[in-house]
């Protein structure tokens, strides 16, 4: 296509575009689209005069009604939805408004993503890359706006407990200090606090409490609004320097300066990794253009069997970096709130399914049982046993019919390329001018045409390709010619009859598909790695926890436990089993609880835990970590450097891995391949000439 008219064809999409926007904007700003409420509320959420802001924000809204209507949208609008209305629970104006901005701008990139796409690239192969470049492409659009929204959440909330502390100071009152705080609160905030008041100042406020619990959406909100309750409920106490309330909202505003600064410097050093995993999708086919034009002889490599083969593994090791950059930034909260019904769950719900999967599925209280089961335990999985073995075996059949699928294409891929790929002389190692081009193809149109009149014979078959080679008078008058058409011929059928699955190549489609089987236990296992450098960063959270506590009358060792429950994540299984059995037994249900986590700082805990069940108190068990507060700090710095050191190491690592790949293993590999079989055809012409 002439660079005039792609430039055309762009501009004239450009066109259509506003004006079909303008339009809309224009119907949708006069028609009442069944959100009459939506204007009322707007009149209230954004009051003062209008301006251009309250009339694009008013568009928006309607235009999430129009796209609601739509059943596929509607789906699409809903997984979006669910993502943020943790954010934004109490806010049904802010939650429509955010969803179909992401919305639009996840459709707005991906269609000027497409649309080059659709009218440049001709090649499946590559085609077929940048479509799932494409697909990868709108996940990090989605991670992107929802982070931002969680992170401009935390640091809100980092000023909401500053004001929290200031008006307490004034009133000596928690709900007023809370309430105070919430009026001078930017939105997303001020609703949280004003939903932290209203627990406070319920009719029963446990229950209440139970509720924002279910709805909060990060650990430091559950924090304040059961600090407050407690300290509402039993009154503060006067510590040495400070109130009881004073310092658990510093040890809470504390806890949640080191999360933003971890995932501030985390975010830093991890942006950009998926997107430079992405971008050889973009190089794979200059690189081969590139090539092509000054190495004619990598033709044949990227024509056959070898370069197809490279092309997937590529597409493999990129597919795979994504998917461990995509889980190394999901760690920090476990499963993603708000995540849509599993697949899993939904196939297995099928009888047939259910029949086949509970008869592969390992048998209760087997090693392999108990062993699955810790490992989903241990990553925070939210699968069961049964969705993670239907996960495995869908990999493995996949897998398999992937693989088995490539060997044959492959088979066609080699067949195709014997059978249309110009004659070369065998001393030519440069590109064919279009003379001998366009000789090369006359001379392999007559092999397929005799290849195809002798397809049936059986014996003498040089004797009949020789016959049809003499109804062609040009080659008939020439005895070298013709000797060497035979040649060829006979070489190409031999060729072509080769091309078909070997058993080998069953086996290896086999031995993807034992691959595909324990790849989702693969990524778990990573996932459990990435989680087991966390251990000591989330003993460190619940000892502050703890340390907020124990000052705290009528605190008993249950409640401490509930209380980690709502801070942990990979302790979080562990501490909630303990729970279940607490009324059975403290002392059993601890002991299990560091037979279940036998991490060493974390099993030190429960000890302490276990000494405060009836010898002690809770603030005497802990009393050492006041004493050793300055090293505690210094020593979790340390911590924390490292920690970041090393997660940033492997995310460099993994999304710098698909580039590495493209670079030695579609450039470098193929230029020594080819370099070695044109000097082995080199000598073999010598040997002969001697």
């Amino acid at each position: 296509m002439e660079l005039k008219t792609l430039l055309s064809l762009v501009l004239g999409g450009a066109v259509v575009f506003f004006l079909a926007a303008v339009l809309l904007f224009k119907r949708l700003s006069r028609e009442n689209t069944g959100a009459g409420s939506i204007r009322e509320y707007e009149e209230l959420r954004l009051p003062g005069k209008p301006t251009n802001k309250h009339a694009v924000y008013s568009v928006l809204q309607r235009m999430y009604v129009k796209v609601e209507r739509i059943p596929p949208l509607r789906a699409y609008l809903n997984a979006i939805r669910k993502r943020l209305s943790l954010l934004a629970p109490y806010d049904e104006w802010k939650l429509r408004l955010e969803t179909i901005k992401i919305a639009l701008s996840a459709w707005g990139i991906l269609a000027a993503a497409a649309i080059p796409l659709i009218l440049l690239v001709r090649d499946p192969m590559t085609f077929f890359m940048m479509a799932i470049g494409i697909w990868a492409l709108h996940g990090m659009i989605a991670d992107v706006f929802v982070h931002r929204l969680e992170n401009r959440l935390l640091r809100q909330l980092r000023l909401f407990l500053s004001d929290v502390r200031h008006h307490y100071h004034r009133h000596g009152m928690v709900e007023e200090a809370i309430y105070d705080a919430a009026e001078a609160a930017p939105h997303e905030m001020a609703l949280h606090g004003q939903e932290v008041c209203a627990v406070l100042t319920a009719s029963h406020p446990e229950e209440k409490l139970e509720q924002y619990y279910e709805a909060a959406p990060n650990r430091f909100l559950k924090g304040l609004a059961g600090i407050s309750h407690l300290v509402k409920e039993y009154g503060d106490k006067k510590l040495q320097n400070d109130s009881l309330y004073l310092k658990a909202l510093g040890k809470l505003a504390t806890e949640l300066n080191l999360d933003i600064l971890r995932r501030e410097k985390l975010s830093f050093l991890l942006q950009g990794l998926s997107a430079i995993a992405l971008i050889p999708i973009l190089f794979t086919k200059p690189i081969e253009s590139w090539a092509r034009n000054y190495f004619p002889a990598m033709d044949d490599f990227y024509a056959g069997k070898f370069g197809l083969m490279t092309k997937m593994a590529i597409l493999l090791v990129i597919l795979v970096s994504y998917v461990l950059l995509r889980s190394m930034r999901e760690l920090d909260g476990g499963h993603r709130p708000g995540r849509r019904k599993p697949w899993e769950q939904m196939a297995y719900n099928h009888p047939w399914v259910r029949r086949v999967i509970d008869r592969i599925m390992p048998e209760s209280g087997t090693r392999e049982a108990a062993r699955s089961d810790m490992l989903l335990k241990e990553t925070n999985s939210p699968l069961r046993l049964e969705w993670l073995v239907l996960q495995r075996a869908s990999a493995c059949i996949l897998a398999f019919v992937l693989a088995l699928g490539l060997f044959v294409t492959l088979h066609a891929v080699t067949k195709h390329q014997f059978l249309y790929a110009p004659v070369k002389p065998e001393t030519m190692f440069g590109r064919l001018s279009p003379q001998e081009e366009a000789q090369g193809r006359e001379a392999a149109a007559l092999d397929r045409r005799i290849m195809a009149d002798v397809k049936e014979v059986k014996t003498r078959l040089s004797e009949a390709v020789m016959a049809e080679l003499l109804k062609d008078p040009r080659i008939a008058r020439d005895e070298e010619e013709l000797r060497d058409a035979v040649k060829r011929i006979l070489k190409k059928m031999d060729a072509v009859n080769s091309e078909y699955l070997k058993w080998w190549e069953v086996m290896l489609a086999l031995l993807s598909g034992w691959g595909g089987y324990y790849a989702p236990v693969g990524v778990l296992l990573f996932r459990r790695r990435m989680r087991q450098m966390e251990m000591k960063h989330e003993v460190d959270q619940l000892l502050s926890v703890t340390a907020m506590l124990s000052e705290m009358e009528r605190m008993s060792v249950e409640h401490v436990l509930e209380w980690m429950e709502r801070f942990a994540h990979i302790f979080k299984a562990p501490i909630q089993h303990c729970l279940l059995h607490y009324e059975h037994g403290a002392e059993q249900a601890l002991e299990a609880l560091k037979e279940e986590a036998p991490f060493l700082p974390f099993v030190r805990t429960v000890e302490k835990l276990q000494l405060a069940v009836e010898k002690i108190p809770i603030r005497q068990a802990f009393d050492d970590l006041e004493s050793e507060q300055a090293f505690a700090q210094e020593q979790r710095k340390q911590d924390y450097e490292r920690l970041i050191e090393t997660k940033a190491g492997w995310g460099k690592m993994i999304g710098f891995a698909p580039m590495m790949s493209l670079i030695f293993g579609y450039l470098v590999f193929p230029l020594v391949y080819v370099s070695l079989s044109q000097m082995s055809v080199y000598y073999e012409q010598i040997q002969r000439i001697q």
